[in-house]
């Protein structure tokens, strides 16, 4: 037997691909009751269109969400104005260029 024969390779026919190691039995369930939990399904979701506010949606609904800890600075005007997770532009420069505050494009925004 040589040497190579004890090796696995990736040689054509010899790359059988096993079963997934871990199957999941139960569903992921949220912590629903925690205080960060509550704080952050408070906060409003505005100034965005659709698609970014599902996707902040999606974000707060798996625990994904992480809130801003401080104030950010806005692209535009470059003054400290965002308090708003994943905003890229204050609310003022969003509003005056009719564009979505994290994608930057001049869709249908959503007001709430």
């Amino acid at each position: 037997m040589s040497t190579y024969e004890n090796k696995g390779s990736n040689r054509k026919g010899n790359n059988a691909k096993k079963g997934q190691a871990h199957q999941n039995t139960t569903s992921w369930k949220a912590n629903k009751n925690s205080k960060k939990s509550r704080e952050i399904a408070a906060l409003p979701v505005y100034g965005l269109c659709q698609r970014c506010t599902d996707v902040i949606l999606w974000r707060k609904k798996y625990k994904k969400y992480k809130p801003l800890t401080t104030v950010k600075r806005c692209t535009c005007c470059q003054e400290k104005a965002i308090k708003e997770a994943y905003h890229v532009l204050c609310d003022n420069c969003a509003r005056s260029k009719r564009v979505c505050a994290k994608c930057l494009e001049s869709k249908e925004i959503l007001v709430s």
